[in-house]
């Protein structure tokens, strides 16, 4: 089973994301724009260590989304949850995005779970 998810983080931002998995199906997960492909990796098991990924880019286009990929999933299930970083006068200098999946029935969402921040190039 599949799903796509679109993130809020415009072209020019400096993202870093942190990506844990705890599935006995392979889980796959791609981070991309309309134009770059950041991440694309893949891991089975029920150890949540070491995580599945953690890096970083600059993003160079539009369209960011993460696609999320669980082989042989009864289903896929959960919400993503996005936010505003902001400075203390309310000034948006960032972005998050957080989304914890569910590929089974015992309902704990710690099947995947994926953060991404995105902070506004000071370049």
């Amino acid at each position: 089973m599949q799903k796509e998810f679109n993130v809020n983080i415009p072209k020019g931002y400096f993202i870093s994301w942190f990506i844990t998995t705890q599935a006995a199906n392979n889980v796959t997960v791609t981070i991309k724009d309309n134009t770059n492909e950041y991440l694309l990796k893949s891991k089975q098991g029920t150890g949540i260590e070491p995580p599945l990924d953690n890096g970083c880019a600059m993003l160079e286009d539009d369209g960011l989304k993460v696609i999320v990929r669980v082989d042989n999933a009864k289903h896929l299930i959960g919400s993503p949850h996005s936010n505003d970083i902001t400075t203390d006068n309310g000034t948006v200098v960032g972005k998050e995005f957080t989304l914890c999946l569910e590929d089974y029935i015992d309902e704990d969402y710690n099947d995947v779970a994926i953060s991404i921040i995105g902070w506004k190039s000071k370049g």
